[in-house]
């Protein structure tokens, strides 16, 4: 087994304000400085902020601004949208060329000490914080409209030299993409065009539930790296599932959808069925799990923020319910096999009362239902599949951290240890499961507590663990 710990380093910086009251500073005259960018890129690309035409050996501040909506209290029970602006950013030296680029430089200063592309994207924070109050000059007289525009600006001491606005695209012209919609198989595929053959992952969603917007959003994610994707859509909640044929609560979802998803995915030119990896987040870490210790064509499987065993199934029947006052044991498990449900844990259903958090609840009844645990364990020693397991040991949504432990204990127990990485965060959560672009202080908070996430080593450890994940992948599903 091959362990990577993900360590962090906290550097609580922040962002600025959306429009400044005091006059804006111009933009100095800056020489030949010049942003070496595109005007847009597609959903999955990083983009490289690089600047060329300074003075070798100067330093420059990197500033990355997205507009982007939290929901806040409307005060009478309800939720309402809030624009916000995020900033990320970073204080850089030109090299010997007088060229800096984001995706290799240091930073010395920043929201963010850690090298990449991806830094100022994660590490972006709130105008309120007041950790970045010395660099509100940055964000002066700069409006975006949408999360899928963003501002880039350079600045020499406090004078802007040189700014630039990008867009993040949902889409690529050059991208094959297909929703499908029928009644034993809902979600989306995404290939580049004219693809013959690719590495080919199954990706699939977790407890939030599917849509085909999301889809098609993580299938092009996967396919601009490289594979042929298809993302599942499960189950949905009524508000997102916009007619869909999948079901409005997580009850007994047969595990035969994997088999339906390889079926159709045979039919495709661009996807190579010999090469299949799951690729699951949370719930659906729980189903890559099970499925890879199903299918024997399973040949890679990541499980992030997964389950070790099968928890009871969810939605509006077992809602604020006690386990007394549910169906009988065994009705309601969250997946099902040839018509079947799978042994499970009963989880006091969505009842949050009485418990410190949500891990809290999953870990009660853990050892509440000690015999149906025994029985729910996933028998992962049984897959013939490579697996990389992602957890947080600060997972408040449930332990995701000793659940990847538990499941590379029992492939080591087999004799299988060879075919587990595990990439563990000792300070990370639960949101560990994206592509290192998101900021997570969007709506999160730091909190003291020595149980809670520290938000900026979360950022920062999702960031690596796409970049393993997708080595993972090439390496696993690669051509023999």
């Amino acid at each position: 087994m091959r362990t990577m710990i993900a360590f962090g380093l906290c550097l609580c910086l922040a962002a600025p304000t959306l429009v400044a009251a005091q006059t804006p500073t111009p933009i100095a005259e800056a020489g030949v400085a010049r942003i070496v960018m595109r005007d847009a890129y597609a959903v999955g690309e990083v983009p490289d902020l690089r600047v060329e035409g300074l003075t070798p050996g100067e330093s420059v501040g990197f500033h990355l601004f997205r507009q982007m909506t939290r929901w806040v209290s409307d005060g009478a029970g309800g939720w309402k949208p809030e624009p916000t602006l995020m900033h990320g950013w970073a204080l850089y030296t030109a090299d010997a060329s007088g060229v800096v680029s984001a995706a290799t430089a240091i930073p010395s200063e920043g929201t963010s000490l850690a090298v990449g592309p991806r830094t100022l994207f994660w590490s972006a924070r709130r105008s309120d914080d007041p950790l970045i109050a010395d660099q509100s000059f940055a964000g002066e007289s700069l409006t975006l409209d949408n999360d899928r525009t963003l501002a880039f600006r350079v600045s020499r001491g406090s004078q802007i030299i040189a700014e630039k606005t990008f867009g993040i695209d949902r889409t690529r012209a050059s991208m094959t993409r297909l929703d499908v919609v029928t009644p034993g198989l809902v979600g989306a595929f995404a290939a580049p065009e004219g693809a013959d053959r690719l590495p080919t992952v199954i990706l699939l969603h977790g407890s939030e539930g599917g849509s085909l917007a999301k889809a098609r959003s993580e299938a092009q994610r996967y396919a601009e790296a490289g594979f042929a994707a298809f993302a599942m859509v499960y189950f949905a909640w009524p508000y997102e599932a916009d007619g869909l044929a999948v079901p409005a609560s997580h009850h007994n979802i047969p595990i035969e959808e994997l088999d339906r998803a390889r079926a159709w995915l045979a039919e495709r030119a661009e996807a190579d069925v010999g090469r299949i990896g799951l690729v699951g987040n949370s719930k659906g870490g729980e189903f890559a799990m099970v499925g890879a210790a199903t299918y024997p064509w399973v040949r890679a499987a990541v499980g992030c923020v997964p389950s070790d065993l099968v928890w009871e199934g969810y939605g509006d029947v077992f809602s604020n319910t006690e386990p007394g006052a549910r169906p009988p044991l065994g009705e309601f498990s969250s997946w099902s096999w040839q018509g079947r449900p799978l042994p499970y844990i009963p989880t006091y259903g969505d009842k949050r009362d009485g418990f410190l958090d949500n891990t809290d609840r999953y870990d009660r009844a853990r050892a509440q239902f000690s015999n149906e645990a025994r029985a729910a364990r996933i028998p992962i020693e049984r897959t013939t599949a490579d697996l990389f397991l992602i957890g947080g040991d600060r997972d408040r949504t449930w332990s995701s951290g000793p659940m990847v432990s538990s499941l590379a204990n029992a492939m080591d127990a087999a004799g299988r240890g060879d075919q587990v990485e595990t990439f563990i965060s000792p300070t990370g959560g639960h949101y560990l499961c994206g592509d290192g672009l998101y900021p997570h202080r969007l709506w999160q908070v730091d909190d003291p507590s020595v149980f809670a996430p520290n938000i900026d080593d979360q950022g920062r450890a999702e960031a690596a663990a796409w970049e393993a994940k997708i080595a993972f992948l090439n390496r696993t599903l690669a051509a023999r």
